[in-house]
């Protein structure tokens, strides 16, 4: 007999929908959400349909925003001739923590895969070529994840832009390959962009 509620059921589906999550994790999830206190529960459930209202990715740079156009690309102390490539605005935020990168940034939303049917169409890599034309970018600097996936994006995005008269870096491997950059330290963060490469 099945004695799960159908609405635990639901939440747990939707929950296990989500990338990363599969259904054991989001059954962990779902039930560590009703033994928590009510007032605690009924916060988180309000802070994301506020997330869902309020943030959205920027204009320009596609990185999550409560603004329209984001405070990195509204800055006027930005070096606004280098463009940071990375993969998803988590990535731009662990970059931004080392506070060594004064550029802007450009979030692709995710990296060329194929077995997973994800191709140049899928991602913002037309509208990085547009800023690169629109804002006159001296450098490109691509810091998508040290994955398979990642370098094959590097080198599409680099072979895109080879003609230009752009320099274009690659963050150096102080990055383990196989990482993802949002859990990187900011030591070895800050080393990667330190020793950027030309590629």
């Amino acid at each position: 007999m099945d004695v799960i509620p159908e609405i635990l059921k639901n939440v747990i589906e939707d929950i296990s929908s989500l990338p990363g999550y599969g259904e054991k994790s989001a059954q962990r999830f779902a039930v560590n959400l009703l033994k928590m206190p009510r007032k605690d529960a009924i916060n988180i459930i309000k802070d994301l349909s506020l997330m869902l209202e309020k943030i959205h990715p920027c204009k320009e740079c596609g990185i999550f925003s409560e603004e329209e156009i984001c405070p990195i690309c509204n800055s006027e102390e930005r070096d606004k001739s280098i463009i940071c490539v990375v993969e998803e605005s988590f990535d731009a935020f662990a970059i931004e923590k080392t506070g060594k990168y004064n550029g802007l940034y450009h979030i692709l939303g995710g990296r060329l895969s194929p077995l997973e049917g994800i191709t140049e169409e899928d991602l913002n890599i037309s509208s990085l070529l547009q800023r690169v034309e629109k804002l006159k970018i001296k450098e490109i600097l691509l810091a998508t994840n040290p994955t398979v996936e990642g370098e094959a994006t590097a080198l599409y995005i680099a072979n895109l832009l080879k003609n230009k008269d752009i320099t274009i870096s690659r963050l150096a491997y102080g990055l383990p390959f196989g990482a993802i950059l949002e859990n990187a330290d900011e030591f070895t963060l800050t080393k990667a962009i330190e020793l950027k490469v030309k590629i």
